[in-house]
């Protein structure tokens, strides 16, 4: 039980931390920590509840305290989610249970690769949409969805290097140095 609060706290740091410094946008440990946690929490409510954590602190934190500061004619007032946040949260939830399902019959290599890449294609696509629906910076018809899309390619390499990145370290420490085992999902 000790571990696993250990590794909890541990998650949630790295992951409100990679979205608090200096960094190439959507390279952070978010997709990461969601496909982490789908292999090592055990119950699918505390893999979900993970990646929500890191994103509510984060955002808080970015919104009132960093942007409020950049911005301050667009956040006058406390922001607890900004527009389209909950598509991104979805998103993450979404990436949770992708990974039960990729990681169902053990951890390796080859399904962290292909676990990250999924989490990468899942969260562009779902956050994307989100952007295209809720903003109304895009025509809401497939043209603009299209639009959309192409506008946030060089996002998606970013993404894509930021999950490989993140979890190769965390799937590797776990695995390798701490020599953790993954965990079946019970509801």
């Amino acid at each position: 039980m000790k571990q696993t609060k250990a590794i909890i706290f541990s998650l949630l740091v790295i992951g409100i931390g990679s979205r608090l410094i200096p960094h190439y946008p959507n390279f952070t440990a978010v997709g990461a920590i969601s496909l982490f946690a789908s292999a090592f929490a055990g119950r699918r409510s505390i893999a979900i509840i993970i990646p929500f954590l890191v994103m509510v602190f984060s955002d808080m934190i970015l919104n009132n305290l960093i942007f409020a500061r950049l911005y301050p004619d667009d956040y006058k007032n406390f922001v607890f989610l900004y527009r389209g946040a909950l598509w991104s949260y979805a998103a993450f939830g979404l990436v949770v249970i992708y990974g039960s399902t990729v990681f169902r019959n053990g951890v390796g290599l080859p399904k962290v690769f292909f676990g990250a890449l999924g989490a990468s294609v899942i969260f562009f696509l779902l956050s994307n949409f989100g952007v295209w629906s809720s903003t109304g910076a895009y025509p809401v018809n497939f043209a603009g969805l299209m639009t959309c899309y192409v506008a946030g390619l060089p996002f998606l390499l970013n993404q894509i290097l930021g999950d490989l990145f993140y979890s190769l370290v965390l799937f590797g420490v776990a695995l390798y140095v701490f020599q953790l085992k993954p965990k079946r999902h019970i509801a």
